[in-house]
C-alpha cells in the first residue's frame, strides 16, 4: 500500500480514489505529506442537487483537495470552461486546493497539436 512508503516530507502526494472508496482512503490515511483528493465537486452550494457533492459536503468528509475540469467530464459530461470555473471559484473561497486540469483530448495530444 501507499502508507508503507516513506515519503519525504518536502513532497506532497496527492490521490483521488473514486468517491465511494474516500472515506476508506481518508481513514488509512496516517502520512501528512499524502492528501486525498476528490475527483469531482458540484457548482453550487448545499441544496438538492440529486446525485451531486458540495464543496462543504467534501469539507465535512475532512477533505482539502479537489480535481476540478478533468478531461473526462469535459468531454463525456460536456463540462464547460465556466462550469469549471464556477466549481474551483466555489472551493477556493472555502479554502480547498484546487488541482484545475486544462489541456489537450487525447486526439489533439497525439497529432502534436498542443
Amino acid at each position: 500500500s501507499i502508507a508503507s512508503y516513506k515519503i519525504p516530507e518536502s513532497v506532497d502526494v496527492v490521490v483521488a480514489p473514486s468517491f465511494v472508496h474516500l472515506s476508506t482512503a481518508i481513514a488509512a490515511n496516517t502520512s501528512k505529506c499524502l492528501k486525498i483528493a476528490a475527483q469531482n465537486v458540484y457548482l453550487e452550494g448545499n441544496g438538492a442537487w440529486t446525485g451531486e457533492t458540495s464543496v462543504e459536503m467534501l469539507l465535512d468528509m475532512g477533505l482539502s483537495h479537489v480535481i476540478i475540469g478533468h478531461s473526462e467530464r469535459r468531454r463525456i459530461m460536456g463540462e464547460t470552461n465556466e462550469q469549471s470555473a464556477k466549481k474551483a471559484k466555489r472551493a477556493l473561497d472555502k479554502g480547498m486546493t484546487v488541482i484545475f486540469c486544462t489541456g489537450e483530448t487525447l486526439d489533439e495530444r497525439k497529432a502534436n497539436n498542443t
